[in-house]
């Protein structure tokens, strides 16, 4: 028999003080994105059951940037299987020549201390991927990616993940590109959902698993199973699984059990 698995949000932004029953009645898997060391240091030592919170620095945000400390996020980088809303942004009042020696400072942690790390390319997408390519990390995932039909090809041979959203499917040919083994969802809410059929909220992603279905021809529920088979592959990849909640754990388990910690 075939696991039923709930939605998989892989990038969205929460309020810090939401309470953990609220995030669980959500009836999905979501990867809350910080945008700063001081947000997630607030956020670190809740115990949530269904919802991992990342340590992010976001290259639009100024404060963010401007407060970030190496030795700190390696500090809290030890409490989180996820990093969130590190990157580029071609359109952040930093200048890009500070945001890429930010970046490449992350990078270099992460070539020691594999994360699942969720990277914002917005105006940048060329020199996201000539970033990655200095630092090649395992665990890349392209959130809400606008590269062009080359970008995305070499993303795809860097060995990017993409987690795709509402916004992203406004452009079925740009997510062909991508193949099926390398896909994952989120709502980017509340940004990334806007176009988003109600309920907007973290983990409502069935709107992009039927848009998904359609774009490589099977069904939303196959797309599900796919997601969970492909993020099953991804924790592999970044040896993160003992960092995740219990449930979670289990979950990604049923997904792949053939899956073996990746050396």
């Amino acid at each position: 028999m075939t696991p039923q698995f709930p939605p998989l949000d892989l990038h969205a932004h929460i309020n810090p003080e939401i309470r953990p029953v609220d995030l669980e009645r959500l009836g999905a898997v979501v990867f809350a994105a910080s945008r700063s060391l001081d947000e997630y240091e607030s956020v670190m030592s809740r115990c949530d059951q269904v919802t991992v919170w990342g340590v992010g620095c976001h290259p639009g945000v100024e404060s963010a940037q401007r407060d970030f400390d190496a030795e700190k996020f390696g500090s809290l980088l030890a409490s989180t299987a996820f990093v969130s809303e590190i990157g580029l942004d071609g359109r952040s009042k930093v200048p890009i020549d500070e945001q890429e020696r930010l970046l490449d400072s992350i990078f270099d942690r992460l070539l020691v201390e594999r994360r699942i790390a969720s990277i914002h390319s917005s105006g940048a997408s060329r020199l996201v991927l000539d970033a990655l390519e200095r630092k090649p990390i395992r665990g890349a995932v392209l959130h809400w990616w606008r590269g062009d039909d080359t970008q995305t090809r070499r993303a795809v041979e860097l060995g990017c993940w993409f987690s795709i959203n509402a916004a992203c499917m406004k452009y079925p040919h740009d997510v062909s590109l991508i193949p099926i083994e390398r896909i994952l969802t989120e709502t980017d809410h509340p940004s990334g959902d806007r176009v988003s059929s109600k309920p907007r909220q973290p983990g409502a992603v069935a709107d992009v698993e039927e848009a998904l279905a359609r774009v490589y021809r099977t069904t939303a529920g196959f797309i599900r199973q796919q997601i969970w088979r492909n993020f099953a592959r991804l924790v592999n990849e970044t040896s993160t699984s003992a960092l995740l909640p219990l449930p979670i754990q289990r979950m990604v388990a049923a997904a792949a059990p053939q899956e073996r910690s990746h050396d």
